[in-house]
């Protein structure tokens, strides 16, 4: 763990509220990521995200403040993703609880990858950067052209422009693929 992020995770421990929202803003997003992978409902995930938060600064004196801190928020979100689906009855977990630690290790490097990504994404010029949070929330060129009243030919050439700024700005060509896969654009 960087070490800004363990000074992060003490100070949060010893009830510094602008610490907490430092953290939150820092992982909500990848956190929210990794749940909707789980429910597929991203209602749901921003519900258990934002329990988890809440139950984070409720337990602030017990933060582990080591190496473990990344994989204990991760697990964290991800068990109580897999609770929504056992409790909605959404999909059977049994494979889930059978996950590997090579599995899980996978995960987190994932995570980290959507982490850099959403950085990179946070860089991009409004309008683009707007578009293209909407596509990554799963929405159509066509309904973010109606929802942002611009031609659905704008709408791709800013994705478009957006893919070509991340390629310059992030390093890993791995994240670009991930993109490229995950919105099928």
């Amino acid at each position: 763990m960087m070490e800004s992020m363990k000074i992060l995770v003490r100070q949060v421990s010893n009830g510094d509220r602008e610490a907490y929202a430092t953290l939150f803003h820092e992982f909500y997003t990848p956190l929210l990521l990794y749940s909707i992978k789980f429910t597929k409902n991203r209602d749901a995930s921003e519900d258990i995200v934002q329990d988890f938060f809440c139950r984070l600064w409720e337990d602030r004196k017990r933060l582990i403040n080591d190496k473990s801190f990344h994989a204990y928020i991760y697990s964290s979100v991800r068990n109580r993703s897999l609770n929504y689906l056992r409790d909605t009855h959404s999909v059977s977990i049994e494979g889930f609880e059978k996950q590997s630690d090579e599995d899980f290790l996978r995960e987190m490097m994932e995570e980290e990858v959507y982490r850099e990504l959403y950085a990179a994404i946070q860089k991009l010029p409004e309008r683009c950067r707007q578009i293209f949070l909407l596509k990554l929330d799963g929405e159509e060129n066509q309904k973010i052209a109606d929802m942002l009243q611009i031609s659905e030919e704008t709408v791709r050439s800013q994705l478009r422009r957006g893919k070509e700024l991340l390629q310059n700005n992030v390093i890993s060509f791995y994240i670009l693929g991930l993109i490229c896969y995950w919105c099928d654009f």
